[in-house]
C-alpha cells in the first residue's frame, strides 16, 4: 500500500512539475535579430547606414550588438562612432539606445564597437537603423556587424 501511494505522489508531482515546465517553455518574449557581412565604405565626414531590424511590437526592448570597422591607409588617428537611429542616414541617436565611439592609430587597424541600450516602441512596427561615422583621413569600413532586440517590457 506504501509503495502505491508513493508512486501515485511522484507520478503527480512530476505530471505538474512537466505542465509548469511546457508552460514556460511556450512563453517567448518577441525578438529581432539582424547582421551583415558586407563592406559598407563610410563617406568621409557622413554618415553610412550599416544595418537595421525591426522590431516587431510596442514596447521596451534591450538591444545588443557590434559593429567591426577598419580604417586604411591613415598617417594618423581616425574617430569612428557608431548609433541607432529611427532612421536610415538619422544624424540623432537614440536617446538611451547603443553609442560608441573610439580611435583607430594611425597605421590602420580593426576596431569592434559594442551596440548596447535599451529603445521603448510607441508604435509598431519600428525600424531602428544602425548608422556610422569618421572622421580623419583614408577610408573607413563597416563589415561584419549583428545587432539584436528582445522584448522586455
Amino acid at each position: 500500500m506504501k509503495s502505491k501511494l508513493t508512486f501515485a505522489l511522484a507520478a503527480s508531482i512530476l505530471t505538474i512539475g512537466l505542465s509548469a515546465f511546457s508552460h514556460r517553455a511556450n512563453a517567448q518574449a518577441p525578438f529581432a535579430a539582424n547582421t551583415h557581412s558586407t563592406s559598407v565604405t563610410l563617406p568621409l565626414g557622413g554618415i553610412g547606414t550599416i544595418n537595421v531590424i525591426e522590431l516587431p511590437e510596442v514596447g521596451t526592448y534591450v538591444i545588443s550588438g557590434q559593429q567591426n570597422l577598419s580604417a586604411y591607409p591613415t598617417t594618423a588617428e581616425t574617430q569612428v562612432l557608431c548609433y541607432m537611429a529611427t532612421q536610415p542616414g538619422g544624424s540623432t541617436p537614440l536617446p538611451s539606445g547603443p553609442y560608441s565611439m573610439t580611435t583607430i592609430p594611425p597605421g590602420g587597424s580593426y576596431v569592434t564597437l559594442p551596440l548596447n541600450g535599451y529603445y521603448t516602441a510607441t508604435s509598431s512596427p519600428m525600424s531602428l537603423w544602425v548608422v556610422c561615422r569618421y572622421f580623419g583621413q583614408g577610408q573607413v569600413s563597416a563589415i561584419y556587424g549583428n545587432i539584436t532586440a528582445t522584448l522586455v517590457q
